[in-house]
């Protein structure tokens, strides 16, 4: 069997894969096509080398994995199966028997994943053709290169030792692929730590775990991710108890040679993303721009746990921080007070603050920018800010959800289909951006309700949480669901407590 990468993918394989497509067929083939005067034969399924990958675009915007063979004469169509095999012991449906009248097939991308994809040809009653024994089943990956770092290691020199001794080496690679990044692999269950700054300078990184068994990674006071460019987190717990970093990841602003926006502020092109990971005891932000003027093109954060400890008496402890007090660029103070997100994403996750409601400060927001002109930044207004189906509690009960959010129709706010408990004036996010709204509920504790938030964002609903058991919510990493449940009266929120 052959195992196909991404990099390897577009080395050959992608035209190939045009040529094949081309010289065999395409969805909605006729029957007299398909037998070509086959009759009374015992088919077979695609040779593994005929199968082939390249990538394709759907009509949303997506990018798709495309899976092609060659006809059959006679055949009656195909059965096609996708997994996905990050977790070798419990494999994941993508597609699921999925009958093909045509010789190709589109499914989801998701970085850093191993397929298995299986074609099967049907028989055709009509011509008495009888469809093959079995099944032809391929791999296909689109990991990327990466180093494994040993269990036990200490991460934020490691990996920024290694960022060092590779920059020419990695700047040639961007140089001749702009798509080039470098990635981390963490051993399966293994303990790390993080006691320094892990800095990854300008090169795309990811720091990859296990699905099914994560590694965790404690970290220390100085701990942190300290990216200047892009950084993907998945399948990672992060334990930071004993962190007093104003992020877990926090921007790197100490560097003098970051591309600059087209209006000046330091440039994140490529996105921070953090997927599938657990966060305990954070009692900071889980992302900040910190002193630097950055335009971050991207955070995403999707299907992660995070549990705050915070006191919500710092104004650098915002959970999403795009706002900047210094305004470094390169190394010059001041030098703009502009920055924020152009695309902020919260998806399928939870996110709880267990600090107690009645004792909580009021310096903090969920999501904060330098400057509602965000087009100063990014030189156009077209952002968005979505929360889906997400769980988000105490952030912030005493403080305004949202603070300098772009103030322009075209910035597109949507929250769907999620849960706001304890949460206070979501309608401070709205400042002048176009609404999306649907789903969603709303309960206060600390406060009492906003009325425009129950007018226009959510409904005032009873979520049917103990607030005396979120006070004690501790994340445990090491139990189903983190050890805790916040499964709402409202049937909405993240599906973890729903399914």
């Amino acid at each position: 069997m052959k195992k196909m990468t991404l990099r390897k993918l577009f080395g050959g394989l992608c035209c190939a894969a045009m040529v094949m497509f081309a010289a065999s067929c395409a969805q909605g083939v006729d029957d007299e096509t398909w037998t070509s005067g086959v009759s009374g034969v015992q088919l077979e399924s695609p040779a593994a080398d005929a199968i082939a990958f390249s990538l394709a675009t759907d009509a949303s915007g997506n990018e798709q994995v495309k899976v092609v063979w060659p006809v059959s004469m006679g055949a009656g169509g195909y059965e096609v199966t996708v997994y996905n095999v990050n977790d070798v012991d419990n494999p994941e449906i993508v597609v699921d028997h999925e009958v093909v009248d045509g010789c190709s097939l589109l499914f989801p991308l998701s970085e850093d994943t191993n397929y298995e994809v299986s074609v099967l040809t049907l028989g055709n009653e009509k011509y008495n053709n009888t469809g093959a024994a079995s099944a032809t089943t391929v791999p296909f990956s689109t990991m990327i290169g990466g180093q494994t770092i040993p269990a036990g290691t200490e991460i934020g020199q490691y990996i920024t030792d290694w960022m060092v001794a590779h920059a020419d080496e990695y700047a040639a690679a961007m140089a001749s692929d702009p798509n080039f990044e470098w990635a981390f692999d963490l051993e399966r269950g293994a303990a790390y730590t993080l006691d320094v700054a892990a800095q990854t300078g300008l090169v795309p990184v990811r720091l990859r775990g296990t699905l099914g068994n994560r590694p965790v990674v404690t970290v220390g006071e100085a701990g942190k991710l300290s990216p200047a460019s892009g950084l993907k987190i998945k399948n990672v717990n992060f334990d930071c108890t004993k962190m007093t970093s104003r992020a877990l990841i926090e921007m790197d602003f100490s560097r003098t040679d970051v591309p600059l926006t087209p209006k000046g502020q330091m440039a994140c092109e490529k996105p921070i993303r953090i997927e599938s990971c657990w966060v305990k005891e954070l009692t900071t932000s889980l992302f900040n721009i910190s002193d630097g003027a950055w335009g971050i093109s991207e955070f995403r954060m999707s299907d992660c746990l995070v549990q705050l400890n915070c006191a919500n008496k710092d104004q650098w402890h915002t959970f999403i921080n795009g706002w900047s007090g210094t305004g470094y660029v390169n190394g010059q103070k001041g030098a703009s007070w502009y920055g924020g997100i152009l695309k902020t994403y919260v998806l399928n996750s939870t996110i709880w603050n267990r600090y107690p409601s009645a004792s909580v400060g009021n310096k903090n927001y969920f999501i904060r920018f330098s400057n509602q002109s965000i087009d100063k930044c990014f030189g156009t207004y077209n952002g968005v800010f979505e929360i889906k189906n997400s769980t988000l509690v105490r952030m912030m009960p005493n403080k305004d959800f949202g603070n300098n959010i772009a103030n322009k129709a075209q910035y597109v706010i949507t929250f769907e289909d999620s849960v706001f408990h304890d949460c206070y004036r979501l309608q401070k996010v709205k400042r002048g951006g176009t609404l999306v709204m649907s789903g969603n509920t709303i309960q206060g504790i600390r406060n009492s309700v906003d009325s425009t938030d129950k007018s226009t964002f959510a409904t005032e609903s009873d979520h049917g949480f103990d607030e005396s058991a979120i006070d004690n919510a501790i994340l445990d990493l090491t139990a189903e669901n983190g050890g805790v449940n916040f499964t709402p009266l409202t049937g909405n929120g993240d599906p973890r407590w729903l399914n």
